[in-house]
């Protein structure tokens, strides 16, 4: 094995694949050390899985709502073996593809597990490797709460894995993952209850979207409890118990923790205590992805930047033009659009806040007369007449609009030229555009 390269990086997520691969076709010599599957989070227990679970589960819940209003026969029954191998099949065609392109670009693939032991310097199984320029794409992991019986909850991880679908389950946490989880599952027929300790859910997202994503998830039957924290999980004669408080016990098969992801730093090893880390624990960069130990650079999950995939690929790509080609900034996060894939999806793009929004609309979408679960959409604008610098979407479709939305932002749109497009009719884009 060669032991000198011109960058080494750690971690086969988004980020490391995206730097190494672009830093290989740069002409430069890459190393890249992954310790499990390539593809990381992403790939293996978050997006992928996630967004072909909820294929499945976007059909069932049209549908479902067609069939309660008694326009179409019973519900078709998912079948999870079949629908578990085609998502193994689909996880483990992306990872070959990796492996393929990085191949393709002569990046050497070390599968090991790696640990910094000096400035420029990776151990892996005893055998020492250099490189001027080190990059950590270690991603992160999900954490469980601490409280009694943390054990006996499943994370994320876990819960895109399942082969079974449980009868009833809670959820702890209320961000963008614990909702997905929810729509997701109660879509797939399971009965779902989520607590959150916040006054609403989804608080990654504007006040109003927010609101209306709540009212859509109730309308799938999904009980919401705010202002949460549990006490407990115990096991039960059948089952676990969720205990809320001293007078209220939830009583499933499963709870399910979606309350945090941390930062892996594992291999920082020796060097840990020389990397400076900001209040949330990942580490803190520089515009150059430089963390406070010069020539050890950081990017994705473990970085102080935006945890999604897009960033992470587009920053792991910046990186290698900053290193080895045409420097470039860093993307400005407030142009990186956001989803939460809940039942209808909410996205945003420009970061908004409510005193920010000067026009939005509550509505009920058309095929909403025919379904009896009746989802709301929402839109809102934000900056002003002048200048639309956000946009907040509620809607079927909503994860594809928002994209578009985002590069029509980087222009500064006055809200009047906007009128000036013809929007699709029927839909909610109409009403937007109007």
């Amino acid at each position: 094995m060669d032991t000198d390269y011109d960058a080494i990086v750690i971690g086969g997520g988004s980020a490391g694949l995206s730097f190494a691969r672009h830093a290989a076709q740069l002409g430069r010599k890459v190393a890249l050390i992954e310790r499990a599957e390539l593809g990381g989070t992403c790939v293996n227990r978050g997006c992928v899985p996630k967004k072909l679970l909820w294929t499945v589960a976007d059909a069932l819940q049209r549908g479902s709502g067609l069939t309660r209003a008694g326009l179409l026969g019973p519900n078709p029954q998912v079948d999870m073996e079949r629908l578990c191998a085609a998502r193994g099949k689909k996880i483990e065609s992306i990872r070959h593809s990796y492996r393929d392109k990085l191949h393709e670009a002569g990046v050497a693939l070390i599968e090991d597990t790696a640990e910094l032991t000096a400035p420029g310097e990776v151990t892996i199984s005893g055998q020492r490797l250099h490189a001027p320029r080190i990059v950590l794409a270690t991603g992160g992991h999900p954490v469980k709460p601490k409280m009694e019986g943390a054990d006996l909850t499943c994370d994320s991880d876990e819960v895109l894995n399942w082969t079974a679908l449980p009868g009833a389950i809670a959820i702890i946490g209320g961000g963008y993952i614990g909702c997905e989880m929810a729509a997701i599952h109660a879509a797939l027929g399971v009965r779902v209850t989520l607590v959150t300790d916040t006054d609403r859910v989804l608080t990654e997202f504007s006040e109003a979207a927010a609101r209306v994503g709540q009212r859509n998830l109730e309308a799938q039957g999904i009980r919401v409890i705010t202002g949460c924290t549990p006490d407990a999980v115990r096991r039960s004669k059948d089952g676990l118990e969720l205990v809320l408080d001293s007078e209220t016990t939830l009583r499933v098969d499963r709870v399910v923790a979606a309350t945090g992801r941390a930062p892996n730093l594992e291999a920082l090893g020796a060097l840990k205590d020389r990397v400076a880390l900001t209040d949330k624990g990942v580490l803190k960069i520089d515009d150059s992805f430089e963390t406070s130990l010069p020539g050890l650079h950081a990017v994705g999950d473990c970085a102080d930047r935006l945890p999604l995939t897009p960033v992470a690929s587009s920053d792991g790509e910046t990186l290698a033009m900053q290193l080895f080609g045409t420097h470039r900034a860093p993307v400005d996060l407030s142009h990186v659009a956001t989803t939460a894939f809940v039942l209808p999806p909410v996205g945003e793009v420009g970061q908004p806040s409510s005193d920010a929004i000067f026009e939005e609309a509550t509505l009920s979408p058309l095929s909403a007369a025919l379904r009896a679960d009746a989802p709301q959409d929402y839109w809102g604008l934000g900056g002003s007449e002048a200048a639309v610098t956000s946009v907040s979407l509620v809607a079927e479709g909503a994860h594809e609009a928002i994209a578009w939305a985002a590069q029509l932002l980087l222009h500064r749109p006055d809200r009047e030229t906007m009128r000036r497009a013809i929007g699709v009719h029927p839909s909610t884009s109409e009403e937007l555009m109007g």
